[in-house]
């Protein structure tokens, strides 16, 4: 059975709000206990958190998106590099012409500074970008990636994990380690936003139901759990980065 190809708009979209969804928590886990959520979500302290990585966030996003961007929209990595070698050899190319490429087309690209803008927006204003809000207003668009459901999940997948790696990076207390609960339920939240485009229904499942569902079948469940190991296996070779269970710093 073929794996489905994913809309390059939702796909993009999901991976833009995964960025800033895992970048903030970085820094949120790093500054505030993990248990203690009314600190972490308090409205004041994310804008605050934000104002003062104002002038980090564009180099961040470019460092980790413009690779997921090119996996997404080009089936071949090796011929894109060609191609933007040559696409550049008459200029030096900005942060926004790279980005342009990665996207392929002047839409998608524009469709990513909007959601760009959005996230932020929302962030400056002390919130994350509710589920429910993303879903009413993200740009849609006819266009399906080069990407499969399951190298999708990969880029999500890697999105998170390098995002929340960064924001803690970025910190004042530069704490090495990933909080195991967030981490979850960003990928569950996140992965479901990706392939199924809609909010995942509150119950009683457990972990493995909830990440079945948003994986939308096993064998994507399998591509999300071996990317997660192996992500995490750079992580710990390339930061020094550790996971943690605890429920304090």
């Amino acid at each position: 059975m073929n794996s489905k190809h994913v809309n390059s708009y939702q796909a993009t979209t999901a991976l833009i709000r995964a960025f800033f969804e895992a970048f903030t928590m970085g820094i949120m886990d790093s500054l505030y206990p993990t248990d203690d959520t009314d600190k972490k979500y308090n409205p004041r302290n994310i804008k605050q958190a934000m104002l003062e990585h104002y002038d980090q966030i564009a180099d961040a996003f470019f460092m980790i998106m413009f690779t997921m961007f090119i996996r997404l929209n080009y089936r071949d990595v090796a011929d894109a590099q060609q191609r933007l070698t040559k696409e550049f050899e008459t200029k030096k190319p900005t942060m926004q012409d790279y980005l342009r490429f990665a996207c392929k087309t002047q839409k998608l690209y524009d469709a990513m500074v909007t959601e760009y803008k959005q996230n932020f927006d929302y962030l400056l204003r002390g919130k994350f970008y509710d589920v429910a809000e993303y879903l009413k207003q993200y740009t849609h668009g006819n266009q399906l990636s080069v990407a499969n459901e399951p190298l999708a999940i990969n880029l999500m997948v890697r999105t998170i994990l390098k995002s929340y790696t960064t924001g803690i990076k970025l910190s004042k207390t530069k704490k090495a380690s990933l909080h195991q609960p967030t981490i979850l339920r960003l990928l569950i939240i996140n992965i479901h936003l990706l392939i199924n485009d809609s909010q995942l229904k509150p119950g009683e499942a457990n972990l493995n139901e909830l990440f079945l569902t948003a994986c939308g079948s096993e064998t994507n469940m399998n591509v999300m759990l071996n990317t997660l190991d192996e992500t995490y296996q750079e992580l710990i070779k390339e930061e020094g980065i550790v996971s943690t269970n605890d429920q304090s710093n």
